[in-house]
């Protein structure tokens, strides 16, 4: 069995192959690395899609580092989903927005691969709302032309879940990232 590992002597990473447990051999130089796997917990995992919460768990390594914000799998009954920490609950009940792994209970997370995004479709002085479900990273940028119902559309403006608004011809955002997107009728 081969793995990649960092090797000391060559200073990248480098294919090793298993001598005996624990023990690795570097493929290129021959040095001789040991190595003893981090040990893993698994975590209460709170999971919101759209308006529906979910329990699962998310194993961890014990010394990785929660940081609100950051994207992990999720187990969930027999599926995996990708979601982004929106919370971390610690042993002793407090919440906070970093911890390790091995000082927290939980995990409250929003589902990132598929998400519902707004839209706010202008035509006149008529406005329409609408909302789609996306793959969480797909992108969409200011000048864009999008169609709903047969009537094509520009993006004007993109709101981000941080509170900033995109305006500037070009400015990006994945799905994942976007409270709400603005639309002009474009005839």
């Amino acid at each position: 069995m081969r793995s990649e590992i960092y090797c000391d002597t060559c200073k990248e990473i480098t294919e090793h192959e298993v001598v005996k447990e624990n023990l690795y051999r570097c493929l290129v130089c021959g040095t001789h690395a040991y190595l003893t796997p981090e040990r893993e917990i698994e975590l209460k995992a709170i999971f919101s899609e759209d308006k529906e919460t979910k329990i699962g768990t998310l194993k961890i390594p014990e010394e990785e580092d929660l940081i609100k914000g950051s994207e992990f799998i999720v187990d969930l009954e027999g599926e995996s989903r990708l979601g982004r920490i929106t919370a971390i609950q610690l042993k002793d009940g407090r919440t906070v927005e970093f911890a390790k792994a091995k000082d927290s209970k939980a995990v409250w997370l929003k589902d990132v691969g598929e998400v519902y995004v707004k839209f706010s479709l202008h035509k006149r002085s008529v406005t329409t709302p609408y909302k789609v479900l996306f793959d969480g990273e797909t992108e969409f940028s200011v000048g864009e032309e999008i169609e709903f119902d047969g009537k094509k559309f520009v993006i004007t403006r993109i709101k981000l879940i941080d509170g900033r608004l995109l305006k500037r011809e070009g400015d990006k955002a994945a799905a994942k990232d976007i409270k709400r997107v603005y639309a002009t009728y474009s005839p």
